[in-house]
């Protein structure tokens, strides 16, 4: 069977799991500012501010660099969409979370299908795709950007896998741009992550002898953090100008969020309420039926490799069972001290975010259950399919849907106002003493001198207006100061402050008839991100090419 046609039956097999991404409507979730993201990504493309850092409407008007910092490339390819179809931005959502579902069924498929066949990648796509922790991500958290990354690390760990097996350009590309997804697409992901995608490419180097893939594995990982600099760089590196220490505090502080043995392996209810300190969620973090009792099976088949003699395969499941394990464990409070430890742990928020790589490893490792060749193998592999998509079937539904719902709902009134000033002390500038409480003035004001501003407008990476001024005069200006906004006078250049308790720039204007004019610049960081960016991606594209008139040679 060709992998065309086989692609084209996990389509149809995952298809009841998205029926809720399918067709009118949206529905409540937990991160509930997808709309106004994909919104603000919308306003940065019209403005012409790409990359996109600053997004206006946020912090009750405003403004915040949210993608200066958080998870860009779901939103970027959100834009995209837009651009190319006619679809609200409510169906660009859930088209968003639809592609992310299909990828991740097709990603284990190809991954699995590497070292089980056929038949054992459909059953470890299927086990991914039916994880209920997908279902938590995308129809109760609302996680567009975990759920991405999900989808994203199967393609990692096969580009990289290839890489090894065959040095060459083709899979150096990929694995850069596998990896260019990733670190652009969910910061924590890719932090828990990296240790375990370097013991998967350390022990393919080891037992394969093939040392001179270091040398691509090298360049694949520079090319891929080159081609996202461009995030990449500022986010890590102007953290200092944010007040990090409210990623890390109250309610995303780490230690009242792990989850107890029952609610991992016996606990089945679901529920649409917050992660809450001690085992009495209204929230499933379970790992799934059949999902655990199929990784006891899997570790019989494992020792059933080692009296065959297949060593290597009985290494490989054994590995994955082996993380699998340890990523359950990291969920439970027993793993305090590994958290106590490991200080850039406390990053991750949620301990059971580890979910996401205990649902990879497991569904990966299962797939062997496919490769011994007994008479009732295909039987057995269609029963399992059979059984998770009933078991898990009904965790693929949202709380509260509405057929009737259109974007106009979320971009104004009430449902506005919630998503302007949800995440309110994410990334608030250390210039801001305090979030503010209420949405900002629709115009500038003077806090000192006489006159009438009239005229402004604001912009994503702009704002102008109008002053009349018959005493000198300071000016604050409704945008909270960030590094990167300057403040033209008529047309030159002058210093700004900010002001108040908010933070917000202000500017003194002398006596006169003036225009006064902001603009949201690079930073030299920004600016040297966006050029390495640049760089990696003609590099890139000049290899494809010299690859295809074969004078490539590394």
């Amino acid at each position: 069977m060709k992998d065309k046609i086989v692609i084209l039956i996990l389509l149809l097999v995952i298809l009841p799991s998205s029926f809720y991404l399918l067709g009118r409507g949206y529905f409540n979730m937990h991160d509930d500012l997808q709309v106004m993201r994909v919104y603000q990504m919308d306003k940065c493309f019209a403005d012409g501010q790409i990359p996109c850092r600053w997004s206006p409407d946020m912090v009750y008007g405003y403004g915040q660099a949210m993608f200066n910092f958080y998870s860009a490339f779901p939103y970027y390819l959100g834009a995209l969409i837009r651009l190319a179809t006619p679809l609200s931005i409510m169906a660009t959502v859930k088209t968003l979370f639809l592609i992310s579902l299909v990828l991740s069924a097709i990603g284990m498929y190809l991954l699995a299908k590497e070292f089980w066949g056929k038949l054992g990648g459909i059953l470890s796509a299927v086990l991914y795709s039916y994880a209920p922790y997908h279902a938590l991500d995308i129809f109760v958290r609302g996680a567009l950007s975990e759920s991405f990354a999900l989808s994203i690390l199967p393609f990692l760990w096969l580009s990289f896998y290839r890489l090894v097996k065959n040095p060459g350009y083709k899979y150096l590309a990929t694995t850069s741009i596998a990896l260019f997804f990733l670190l652009t697409t969910h910061n924590i992901s890719s932090l828990i992550y990296a240790p375990f995608t370097i013991l998967w490419v350390s022990f393919w180097i080891i037992t394969s002898k093939n040392w001179k893939s270091v040398k691509y594995i090298f360049l694949s990982g520079m090319l891929g953090v080159g081609l996202s600099s461009f995030f990449l760089l500022p986010a890590i590196f102007e953290q200092s100008l944010i007040q990090t220490e409210y990623l890390t505090s109250e309610y995303s502080d780490y230690h009242a969020h792990f989850v107890s043995l029952k609610q991992l392996f016996l606990q089945r209810s679901w529920g649409f309420g917050p992660s809450i300190f001690g085992p009495y969620d209204d929230l499933s973090f379970q790992i799934g039926w059949p999902h655990w009792w199929l990784a006891v099976l899997t570790s019989f088949i494992a020792f059933f490799w080692i009296y065959k003699r297949r060593f290597l395969q009985a290494l490989i499941v054994f590995g994955l069972l082996s993380f699998f394990l340890l990523s359950a464990f990291l969920t439970h409070p027993r793993s305090f001290f590994i958290w106590d430890a490991l200080p850039l742990l406390k990053f991750v928020q949620f301990p059971w975010r580890f979910l996401s790589l205990v649902i990879f490893f497991l569904s990966f490792a299962c797939g062997t259950l496919a490769r011994p060749n007994w008479f009732f193998r295909k039987g057995l592999i269609i029963f399992i399919i059979i059984l998770t998509i009933g078991l898990n079937l009904k965790f693929f539904k949202p709380f509260n849907f509405s057929r009737g719902a259109k974007d106009v709902d979320k971009l104004t009134g009430i449902g506005y106002e919630l998503q302007e000033k949800a995440a309110i002390l994410d990334y608030l500038p250390k210039t801001a003493k305090t979030a503010p409480p209420a949405s900002a003035p629709t115009t500038p004001k003077l806090v000192s001198g006489e006159g009438i501003i009239s005229g402004f407008t604001k912009q994503t990476n702009r704002f102008s207006f109008d002053a009349d001024i018959y005493q000198d005069a300071e000016a604050v200006i409704p945008v909270m100061y960030f590094p990167g906004w300057i403040t033209i006078l008529d047309n030159e250049r002058v210093s700004s402050g900010t002001y108040g308790a908010h933070g917000v720039i202000s500017v003194k204007i002398p006596k006169g008839k003036h225009i006064i004019r902001g603009r949201f610049i690079n930073t030299p960081i920004r600016s040297f991100a966006n050029s390495i960016t640049v760089f990696s991606l003609v590099l890139l594209l000049s290899g494809m090419i010299l690859r295809d008139n074969r004078k490539l040679k590394i």
